[in-house]
């Protein structure tokens, strides 16, 4: 192995493509290489960032958490996939117009693979000073612009309602759970929502966003505006980690899907929320995209088809697990600092992938 010319590529990436990053790589059940680049802040003061420094994960948070969340549950005998979302939030098969046939159908599997009908996102924080079960309520009652199951539409919604399920269904909280269910089991020491509640310092954390009404940049609030509103708590962004930890999850979940562990969920669970439930644009399984070469631009071209399991996050980061080739790849950045107009991310994302892959 040799990773020369993917540390070239993310030395040059600094400063354009992001301020800063962290990576981390496993190969046959073994962390082979972790590195940061560059900066946790560019301004107004310049920190560097470092392998323990925090990220915000944005969506990886539907993956990491909320996905095993569920599949925990359903391993519990608490929920199962088939399950109407009305039977545990009766206020789902509603919109503020009335009773909707449509809503009525919707299953688990749906809002975990994206195809619900509902719409990918909606401005929440908008209500202003609004309780989280008031934001949950105007969540589930959004209207459907298709048919449930019958086309993939990426959707915060989705999964802002899936936290409203998996609070209504143990009646604790979504960090709790995530807690109880992925952390604990795992050891991790740096997966966390609000890190700022949890014992880490803002120079720990990697920034984000400058707001707009403090002139600084976010350090350890989350910057998805919805989950902000949610207190930092949500299904669909919130938590933060470090490149090591998303990786260790990532490995975990490819561990059980080869049958080789069962600290995090079984093999048939792992199988079952991994396969493909929800084709479209995108293929997607329960809280991953399944990757096709075809559709699958951000993670290149190298990954195995149909056997390797991805997802992004807003603010610059990514994961993909290759059950063939026995890789799990974590790119973390914080692309949205000063501003989420720098998208340079994007073009970058598959060089990445390519250049990762072939220096194994």
């Amino acid at each position: 192995m040799g990773f020369d010319g993917l540390r070239a590529a993310l030395n040059n990436a600094v400063e354009d493509v992001f301020p800063g990053a962290s990576i981390a790589v496993y190969l046959n059940d073994e962390l082979v290489y972790e590195e940061a680049f560059g900066y946790a802040e560019a301004t107004p003061e310049r920190r560097e960032t470092s392998v323990e420094t925090l990220y915000d994960l944005a969506s990886l948070t539907k993956p990491l958490a909320t996905s095993i969340i569920v599949a925990r549950l359903l391993e519990e005998g608490l929920l199962h996939l088939k399950q109407k979302v009305s039977e545990v939030l009766p206020e789902y098969s509603k919109t503020n117009a009335g009773q909707d046939e449509f809503k009525s159908r919707a299953e688990i599997w749906m809002l975990l693979s994206h195809s619900a009908g509902l719409p990918a996102w909606a401005p929440l924080y908008k209500l202003g000073g609004e309780s989280r079960v008031k934001l949950f309520e105007e969540a589930a009652r959004s209207f459907v612009s298709l048919p449930p199951g019958s086309r993939v539409v990426y959707s915060d919604i989705g999964y802002i309602v899936l936290t409203a399920l998996v609070e209504s269904i143990t009646g604790e909280r979504i960090d709790s759970l995530f807690e109880k269910l992925v952390a604990r089991p795992l050891g991790l020491r740096k997966t966390v929502y609000n890190p700022l509640n949890h014992g880490f310092a803002e120079s720990q954390v990697a920034s984000t966003e400058i707001d707009p009404g403090t002139g600084f940049p976010l350090r350890g609030v989350v910057h998805d505006e919805n989950a902000r509103a949610l207190e930092g708590l949500s299904g669909h962004a919130g938590l933060f980690s470090t490149a090591r930890e998303v990786a260790l999850i990532g490995n975990e979940m490819l561990q059980a899907y080869l049958g080789r562990s069962d600290r995090l969920v079984k093999k048939a669970t792992a199988v079952t929320m991994l396969r493909p439930w929800a084709d479209g644009e995108y293929c997607y399984g329960l809280g991953w995209q399944v990757y096709r070469k075809t559709v699958s631009q951000a993670f290149g071209d190298l990954f195995t088809d149909g056997n390797a399991f991805c997802h992004t996050g807003f603010t610059g980061t990514s994961i993909c697990i290759d059950a063939e080739q026995r890789v799990v790849a974590v790119l973390l950045s914080n692309r949205v600092h000063p501003s989420r107009e720098n998208t340079k991310i994007m073009r970058f994302r598959p060089f990445f992938h390519n250049l990762l892959v072939s220096s194994l």
